[in-house]
């Protein structure tokens, strides 16, 4: 019986060992990947573009390429990673620039346009996730559609405000993705073609596209 009480002492200490050694690995992972991230931005602004190498951003992280495959899978991983971080970002920013605002068709348009400039006048590596995002959808959708959901989380509950008030029509979730969409087709066409007119402008007319497709029926 003593024994059997000295293992169970034992067992209990050294699982209290081994927790708090998983935990500060999984800290010191967590502050490498975190670095990796960074640098991945760092180097997306550097250059507004995604060609740079996994090499190169394992130099700017001060981490090994070993230690980057034990993080991540390949270079899209890491991109996905980063589209990620900045669509959290960008719908807390997007959330916080409406909440001086009531009306709810007046909500739905200061989304669209803070949108736009946020993809548009942001930093650098901006329009490579407009460019990635889509071939990271085609290959990546389920991770692509995780990641950007805090966006159409934003401009779901906006529509639906709006049209429980009455000022747009019956919406759900699809008619916020099929908007967001929309907008980041407007903002891709923009770095494919160049600006046909000035942010200001070019977002409100692209309001202008949406609201028309959100009008109340007239019946």
């Amino acid at each position: 019986m003593a024994f059997a009480k000295e293992a169970t002492a034992a067992a209990g200490w050294e699982d209290r060992a081994l927790d708090r050694s998983l935990s500060a690995a999984r800290g010191r992972s967590a502050t490498r990947a975190r670095r990796l991230v960074d640098a991945a931005r760092s180097l997306a602004t550097e250059l507004g573009s995604s060609q740079f190498t996994v090499a190169e951003v394992s130099s700017r992280a001060d981490v090994s390429l070993r230690s980057f495959y034990r993080h991540f899978a390949g270079k899209d991983e890491l991109l996905l990673a980063l589209l990620e971080e900045e669509a959290r970002t960008g719908a807390e920013l997007l959330r916080l620039g409406l909440e001086s605002i009531d009306d709810p068709l007046e909500r739905v348009r200061a989304f669209v346009l803070g949108i736009c400039s946020l993809l548009v006048t942001g930093s650098g590596y901006s329009s490579l996730l407009v460019r990635e995002h889509l071939r990271l959808g085609e290959q990546h959708p389920d991770e692509v559609r995780a990641a950007l959901a805090p966006i159409i989380d934003v401009l779901d509950r906006e529509l639906t405000a709006a049209a429980r008030a009455g000022e747009v029509r019956p919406v759900d979730r699809h008619d916020a993705v099929m908007m967001f969409t929309v907008v980041l087709a407007h903002v891709h066409a923009s770095f494919l073609f160049g600006p046909l007119d000035d942010l200001e402008t070019s977002a409100t007319r692209l309001w202008d596209f949406c609201r028309s497709g959100l009008a109340p029926s007239s019946s």
